[in-house]
């Protein structure tokens, strides 16, 4: 399968995880919306469905080579860059980086809003996209939003 194909594939089974009705629900906790190829970082804004005024954004890569021994948990291997670690931590808004084992169809999360030195070398395989972290996620995100004044005011276009 080309590489194409693989992160072409990664980035449906991401939104198909994010977009599961979970147990208890009648709809999904988000809403994702894909940025296009050419956006440099993010390849997701994602809305939580019934917070909608809420939002964060996603990176996805996907595999199909596994995993790498770690300390605890295995790592999956995909990597990230040093710049594209930069712009995550460095955007005011959420930042997720959702990896995807492939063959599997399983992702994993990884919280991207606290300083990193350098790129990322795999995936912990800690967080899985189920439903339980699909709530404690879109808890994580609402909670941020809800603890900010987000109104502009003094707008020179009133």
């Amino acid at each position: 399968m080309a590489a194409d194909d693989i992160g072409d594939r990664g980035q449906w089974l991401c939104c198909l995880l994010l977009t599961q009705i979970c147990p208890g629900r009648s709809e999904p906790y988000f809403r994702p919306t894909f940025l296009g190829d050419k956006h440099s970082t993010f390849d997701y804004l994602v809305e939580l469905v019934g917070s909608e005024a809420h939002f964060f954004f996603v990176q996805v890569r996907s595999t199909r080579q596994g995993y790498r021994k770690g300390s605890g948990t295995g790592r999956l291997r995909v990597n990230v860059n040093r710049e594209d670690v930069q712009r995550m931590v460095a955007s005011p808004i959420p930042a997720y980086f959702v990896g995807i084992d492939e063959p599997q169809e399983v992702g994993y999360l990884l919280s991207m809003n606290e300083p990193r030195q350098a790129g990322l070398g795999g995936l912990p395989a800690r967080h899985l996209l189920d439903c339980g972290n699909l709530q404690r996620l879109w808890q994580e995100v609402r909670n941020f939003w809800a603890s900010r004044n987000m109104v502009l005011v003094g707008s020179h276009f009133v």
